[in-house]
């Protein structure tokens, strides 16, 4: 469900020839972007001078993919980074910046033609593709490949093609080791001269015998490993993926094999796991453990950013600014020590004009102009309410105002079906609203315990988790390429309906914490 339905769009004024726009009291303009929600227009016109409305004059669609990027050329620069570089390719109108892949794996974005990678590993060699972009988010092929050994050698990699093809390794186990998990597989007949190791997808680390270690396991989480063989610059496809699940009983010691199928399952009941899916290979960019006793004001505002006085999709709350108005007589959050309490509740006459006149009180927390980020991981731990009209979210929205206006939902929930959770990612095209189907996640009851929802976001790629399970996921070249801001709320009415007798007020949204993690 797109949680934004209605925004508050500016209208600059220019004065005569001059470009200066007019003092924003002298006008105000309100009007909605969705037909489907029409509120009163204003207009407040106080003007002196004879003020006439910039017309932009409307630009062809962009639909021209810059060429592919040449001269990829990968090299070590010492033993714990390298070099990356390539030529700026070709486009219509002009690049705008560069997608970095290592190992096959989306790594970075940067908007010049050089790229060092500090996360490197000395003795082990590195494969870089390139692919560029513009503005309009059209996106070139992939790159040739460039080599790199921090400590060796750098050079461009073969096709598979030079010779006949490689067969990747087969019968992947597993067994127990100290603290952590051995994978071994054995060797196709190939003179294999290496091994890469890629675990949840992500690539880990190039190994030269037919097992890795892996110390970085956590209780209770589980693991999807593959393999791929290599000689010299070619590479094998990835070998049937093995799964481990490290058994929460016993430590990081004890392990479990589960089907791939189980793990792919992305309509079963996710309830009870645990855990997380953070990659490995990620650095974490934001953090609120809500571990005080106030909302930290340098992370957080309490209001959308249009302010408080507009509510979006037919909701009944009124969001409470605490920040910017903590003697408004009400407060919809609380902290136990360990958490945040984000709780609705009904509004009390005395507070009704300062409401706006909606029934319901609560609150939002956005990191509009605080943070924001473009690609990586987000996790909140919650548990939900429950009670027929509400809904509760935890999503990403647009930082600023382009053409396409993404909104990711990492999880929605309707307080009267608390089994059930609600992936879904919107944006615009042509003007039109876009919406993938409300993915589902199916669990015992979300309103219970505490939970992880997870999302990933990658160029092209959105993938959403819950407990560290893989859910869903969508890809597709109009995934959000832009910076976006995270938004956590508990909503009454709209798309969860009213509530009525069977609703407990007051109804709480209690948040373990909220972070984020970027390549």
């Amino acid at each position: 469900m797109s949680r934004v339905n209605d925004e508050i769009f500016a209208l600059t004024l220019t004065k005569g020839a001059s470009n200066a726009p007019l003092p924003a009291a002298k006008v105000g303009l309100l009007c909605s972007k969705n037909s489907k929600v029409k509120p009163p227009m204003r207009f407040l016109f106080s003007l002196s001078v004879l003020a006439v409305a910039s017309i932009a004059t409307p630009a062809l669609a962009d639909n021209q993919r810059p060429s592919t990027v040449n001269n990829v050329n990968a090299s070590a620069i010492n033993g714990s980074s390298v070099r990356v570089t390539w030529n700026k390719p070709w486009d219509n109108v002009g690049i705008d910046g560069y997608n970095v892949y290592r190992n096959g794996s989306y790594l970075n974005t940067v908007s010049n033609t050089v790229f060092v990678d500090h996360n490197v590993s000395d003795g082990q060699s590195y494969r870089y593709q390139i692919t560029a972009f513009d503005r309009a988010r059209n996106y070139s092929s992939l790159s040739s490949t460039s080599v790199a050994t921090p400590g060796g050698n750098s050079s461009k990699a073969g096709s598979s093609a030079s010779g006949d093809a490689l067969n990747p390794p087969s019968t992947l186990s597993h067994s127990k080791e100290g603290n952590g998990i051995r994978v071994s597989w054995d060797a196709p007949s190939d003179a294999i001269t290496g091994y890469n190791v890629y675990r949840d997808n992500s690539y880990v680390t190039t190994v030269h015998t037919s097992s890795f270690l892996d110390n970085s396991v956590q209780s209770g989480q589980t693991y999807r490993y593959q393999v791929v063989s290599l000689i010299n610059d070619r590479y094998s496809s990835k070998s049937q993926e093995h799964v481990v699940t490290v058994d929460g009983s016993a430590g990081n010691a004890n392990a479990s094999a589960a089907s791939s199928d189980s793990v792919s399952d992305m309509s079963g009941d996710m309830s009870g796991r645990g855990g997380s899916a953070v990659p490995s290979n990620y650095r974490m960019v934001f953090n609120d453990d809500f571990n005080g006793s106030s909302i930290d004001g340098s992370r957080w505002s309490s209001r959308y950013r249009w302010g408080p006085w507009w509510t979006i999709n037919g909701e009944s709350q009124f969001y409470v600014d605490t920040l910017s108005e903590p003697d408004f007589g009400h407060n919809p959050f609380s902290f136990d020590g360990n958490n945040l309490i984000i709780t609705a509740s009904p509004t009390p006459d005395d507070l009704r004009s300062r409401a706006n006149n909606k029934p319901y009180l609560s609150g939002v927390l956005t990191t509009y102009n605080k943070f924001r980020m473009r690609y990586g991981y987000v996790e909140m731990r919650a548990r939900m309410p429950r009670g027929r009209g509400l809904w509760p979210a935890f999503w990403l929205l647009h930082q600023n105002d382009h053409e396409n206006r993404p909104e990711i939902d990492v999880v929605e929930m309707l307080g009267h079906q608390t089994a059930t959770t609600y992936q879904t990612y919107h944006h615009y095209t042509g003007g039109s609203l876009q919406s993938t189907p409300s993915y589902q996640a199916s669990g015992s009851d979300y309103a219970n315990d505490f939970h992880t929802y997870g999302m990933r976001w990658e160029p092209g790629r959105i993938i959403w988790y819950v407990d560290g399970q893989e859910t869903n996921r969508y890809e597709n070249d109009n995934v959000a390429s832009e910076d976006m801001y995270l938004l956590v709320n508990l909503a009454v009415g709209g798309w969860a309906g009213q509530p009525d007798g069977s609703t407990s007020f007051p109804a709480s949204m209690t948040i373990d914490y909220i972070r984020a993690w970027t390549p």
